[in-house]
């Protein structure tokens, strides 16, 4: 696990000895037009504020035009999360953050994190996507390289999305054992998750995070981000209840619905997927699938499976990207029907670009896993497509 001293820079002042340090964090979140969520958590609670500004306005001038200033939360075991709300944003603009606790004379300052407000219309949009990190304890770290990978790629992520079984148990040690591990990604963009079967919808997972505008359990138990030319609608295939299930196909057939040309989805379990034992038996083809079709959703992003797939049904593409970690599994000799490309055995992330022409889609692995041996795979690609824009035909008088 990486120390705590590697996330943070002591700025001591007249000597005095600083004993506080952030356990998580920090980390943004609910990206908008004009605002943005910062957490972190430290121990002992601290009082801290945070400086941003426009990232051209920083670098340019080497001060932080903005501050918000933050109290401490309150001493507990679980090690809640403190949630502050950056409102008055610049749109489409790239920014850059701090976050500063104060202990008596002196100050612990994070590492520098960054997000962007959303673009206008007719700008590319990039984000990364991973599910299935859960945990990995011992030898190589593979959730740090999966993360690191992601931090380093070239692209500006504008957010990063997981598909669930974010870790492997809701308890305490696993979510520290996550956010140490990741600690990089998340302060390359938002991250914004949906729930897995893993996160047992507890309330360890809804204090951890803030997502953008939704609904369910305290409007946070599916949700969609409406992005420039992009929406994202996040759903839990948890729920169980019919109530639950018509809620989420009226709530995805309302935001399916709206202007944008690049429409996704995610949510944990697959509709479709060649794995023997976590693919199939959800009903989400009959659920779901259909809605996709009448909207016209170009990728939806799917895990629980351990593996790299990519399959066409219906004119939407289904992509299985349960390689954040996890131990990958082996798909069936024969792989179903609309089944393209199919890859066992690696770690992963997927780097999405949707612009006016269309949707770049890159699976990216970081390692190939063989027994309990990590081989590094240098940014391999496993698979590589382009869909295009489609053109809207002019309707005949």
């Amino acid at each position: 696990m990486r120390s705590a001293s590697l996330l943070i820079i002591g700025l001591l002042l007249a000597g005095v000895t600083c004993t506080a340090s952030f356990v998580r964090g920090p980390y943004s979140g609910a990206p908008s037009r004009d605002a943005v969520t910062i957490s972190w958590s430290c121990s002992p609670p601290l009082p801290g504020r945070i400086e941003y500004g426009p990232r051209a306005m920083v670098e340019r001038r080497d001060e932080w035009p903005c501050t918000v200033f933050a109290p401490a939360g309150e001493a507990d075991p679980f090690q809640p999360t403190t949630h502050v709300h950056l409102g008055g944003l610049q749109p489409a603009t790239e920014y850059v953050y701090r976050v500063v606790l104060t202990e008596g004379e002196s100050e612990i300052a994070s590492r520098r994190g960054h997000f962007s407000t959303e673009p206008q219309a007719g700008e590319a949009v990039s984000f990364a996507v991973l599910a299935d990190s859960q945990w990995q304890w011992e030898g190589v770290n593979r959730l740090e390289i999966v993360g690191d990978a992601i931090a380093s790629d070239s692209t500006q992520f504008d957010f990063v999305l997981h598909a669930g079984d974010v870790v492997e148990s809701p308890a305490t040690p696993y979510w520290d054992h996550w956010f140490s591990s990741f600690d990089d990604m998340l302060l390359v963009a938002p991250f914004i998750p949906v729930l897995g079967n893993h996160e047992r919808n507890h309330r360890s997972y809804y204090e951890a995070f803030v997502f953008p505008p939704g609904a369910g359990k305290d409007d946070e138990r599916w949700w969609a981000l409406h992005w420039g030319d992009v929406v994202v609608v996040g759903l839990d295939t948890n729920v169980r209840k019919a109530t639950g299930m018509t809620a989420q196909q009226e709530w995805a057939r309302s935001h399916l619905s709206g202007p944008e040309p690049h429409k996704f989805v995610i949510f944990h379990h697959p509709v479709f997927s060649s794995d023997p034992f976590h693919g199939t038996g959800y009903l989400f083809d009959v659920i779901y699938h259909p809605i996709f079709v009448e909207a016209g959703v170009d990728v939806v992003f799917n895990g629980h499976s351990h593996h790299y797939e990519h399959i066409q049904r219906d004119g939407v593409t289904y992509l299985i990207v349960g390689g954040g970690g996890a131990t990958p599994r082996q798909t069936t000799p024969e792989h179903i029907e609309g089944s393209d490309v199919s890859v066992e055995g690696h770690n992963f992330y997927v780097r999405v670009t949707a612009s006016a022409s269309g949707i770049a889609v890159d699976a990216i692995s970081v390692a190939r896993i063989v027994g309990e041996t990590v081989l590094p795979t240098d940014g391999e690609v496993l698979d590589s497509f382009f869909l295009p824009t489609a053109v809207a035909t002019p309707s005949s008088s």
